[in-house]
């Protein structure tokens, strides 16, 4: 039987894949993106449908509980999106200062040189 609890975030995540599909739509992040978060969130309405499956899953690894199994994999996650977070912003910032010392060269234009 489903529990209230279980409609509710089954609920929630289908209107965040609803979200997903939209930004999809809109250019915010392309296939592999799509593909990633799709696929992430169809995972966790799996674990909500079947939370005792990830106890076996669990046991199969070597790993006492299907709720430290989850939290494995959660946290190894937020450090992989993390790091991507990191990746992207240094090339940003790399970017920016490209543009930077390119407007700068621009607008001193040739230099003069003073003869005394």
């Amino acid at each position: 039987m489903i529990s209230a609890a279980q409609v509710f975030l089954l609920s929630l995540i289908a209107v965040i894949m609803g979200l997903i599909m939209v930004w999809y739509r809109q250019g915010k992040f392309g296939t592999l993106g799509l593909l990633f978060w799709f696929f992430l969130w169809i995972g966790a309405a799996i674990i909500i449908l079947f939370p005792n499956s990830t106890s076996v899953v669990a046991h199969l690894l070597g790993i006492a509980r299907g709720s430290d199994l989850i939290l494995y994999l959660s946290v190894i996650l937020i450090f992989y999106l993390l790091f991507r977070v990191f990746v992207r912003l240094e090339q940003i910032d790399q970017g920016i200062t490209q543009v930077v010392r390119a407007l700068a060269l621009r607008e001193s234009g040739p230099s003069e040189v003073k003869e005394d």
